[in-house]
């Protein structure tokens, strides 16, 4: 037995002078180690700092950190952590216990210096981030603080989280698409957290099938070309859906559509912004509405002053003549645009004085009929499709009254000339005359100006004139 315990007794030593042969060394100079691993520590750290200031002055919209710089940091974070442990139990252990602690020094010293060698990063530190998806836009020309106001508004109502749907209506030139292409730019420097925007041109006689196409197109994906619009709105809205939160903008919609037969989804992930002419599209598709005011005059002459060029504006002369054919441009930027630009470098009085005549006359002698103002107002016009609202609508261009013409009187001229039929009582008649009103009003036609009272845009009258002029020679 006692040779038994004594063999038991020589194989527990064997195995402690193995562990101490393993593990343990003389721990002279470990706390000159653990000074060195410090300064190396305080290297690592002065490198991690230019890192980051580094990915600060390269992170960009649509990039991302890289991933092997993430895990360099982590890293580094961690080892942060290890080394004050470390140095704690040096500090507190005895001098035989420190012998243990020998190769733990050195080993978080390797670690260290690999760590420097590999923070020395000579590319990029970021990469383009594929789960973006979006276009910046050109900056539109006709900015001005009406516009960035409105801007402020749209992207006021994206953040509320109540709210899913935007329609941004008013008449042609005032402004709607260069204020959501502010808000296309802002999203995408990141503001609101969507890493999908998606920007959609509708226009006019859009069907499903095409505004399929448009928003499958803007996001990156296909989907199948079978004619049947269900099979391919139950595929577009299952690739959204997995897409989480985008925001989707369509500029131009000219007619409410059906959601769920386009393919869109309507969950508290995807936000809608719309631009249209009319009010009752908008509030047909439960939109939050945001009216495009036309410019002020201090905003008007702003944008005026800076396409004609500043240095014709200090001319004596010719600056109450600008200001006059700026309040011809009744506050629409597209049209100011167009009139600064035909006059830009212009410094002959006689023609600016000329110019304005002709604009008191006919503005269209300025604004070649054909240009897309025109063209966009005559659509509007084209969308009332119901010929006694038209009609209705061409009478109004004989009113010239500047403070608005009279609702009450306007419906009994309508009544007087046959254009409203005959509905039985005098009541019903106007009523009736009411709804033709709001109808005009909501396609941005007339602008109800209070006081029961109503009134044309002189751009408006000149297309109706033009309309009218039209009807006649055919």
């Amino acid at each position: 037995e006692l040779v038994e315990q004594a063999g038991t007794v020589f194989e527990v030593a064997n195995t402690i002078r193995g562990l101490i042969e393993n593990h343990w060394e003389f721990p002279k100079g470990i706390d000159q180690n653990v000074t060195n691993l410090k300064r190396k520590r305080d290297q690592l750290d002065g490198q991690k700092e230019d890192i980051e200031s580094r990915i600060k002055s390269e992170l960009r919209p649509r990039k991302k950190v890289k991933k092997e710089v993430d895990l360099w940091i982590e890293n580094v974070k961690r080892i942060n952590g290890e080394i004050p442990n470390l140095e704690s139990k040096v500090r507190g252990s005895s001098f035989f216990s420190r012998g243990f602690l020998v190769k733990n020094v050195r080993k978080k010293e390797e670690e260290v210096e690999e760590l420097l060698e590999k923070g020395r990063f000579s590319d990029d530190l970021v990469v383009n981030d594929l789960s973006w998806i979006g276009q910046v836009l050109p900056t539109p020309s006709l900015v001005v603080e009406t516009v960035k106001r409105k801007k402020n508004e749209i992207m006021q109502q994206l953040r509320n989280d109540e709210v899913q749907k935007i329609g941004v209506y008013g008449m042609p030139g005032v402004g709607k698409t260069s204020a959501v292409t502010l808000v296309n730019n802002e999203l995408l420097k990141g503001e609101i957290e969507f890493k999908i925007i998606v920007w959609v041109t509708v226009a006019r006689k859009c069907s499903v099938i095409e505004l399929q196409n448009k928003i499958a197109k803007a996001m990156n994906v296909s989907i199948s070309e079978d004619e049947d619009e269900t099979l391919r709105a139950g595929m577009l809205s299952e690739i959204l859906s997995e897409k989480g939160r985008f925001v989707l903008i369509l500029d131009d919609v000219w007619e409410r559509f059906s959601f769920e037969k386009v393919g869109i989804p309507e969950s508290s992930k995807v936000k809608l912004v719309l631009t249209s002419r009319s009010l009752d599209v908008c509030r047909r598709m439960d939109c939050q509405v945001v009216k495009m005011e036309p410019l002020s005059n201090e905003d008007a002459w702003t944008l005026f002053s800076d396409k004609v060029g500043q240095n014709l504006m200090s001319s004596a002369d010719l600056l109450p003549i600008a200001k006059s054919i700026v309040e011809r441009c009744v506050g629409l930027p597209l049209v100011i645009v167009i009139v600064a630009s035909s006059m830009r470098g212009e410094d002959n009085l006689p023609i600016w004085r000329n110019a304005l005549a002709e604009l008191n006359q006919k503005i269209s002698s300025i604004i070649d009929v054909k240009d897309k103002v025109y063209q966009q107002l005559r659509f509007s016009y084209d969308l009332l499709k119901d010929r006694r609202i038209q009609n209705c609508f061409l009478t109004c261009a004989l009113y010239r009254e500047d403070s608005g013409i009279l609702k009450e009187q306007l419906i009994r001229d309508w009544v007087g000339k046959g254009l409203i039929e005959e509905m039985g009582s005098l009541e019903a008649n106007m009523d009736k005359g009411q709804a033709i009103l709001r109808t005009l009003e909501e396609n941005c036609l007339l602008e109800n100006v209070g006081n029961e009272r109503v009134r044309m845009h002189d751009l408006v009258i000149e297309m109706a004139k033009l309309i009218t002029q039209d009807l006649y020679e055919s």
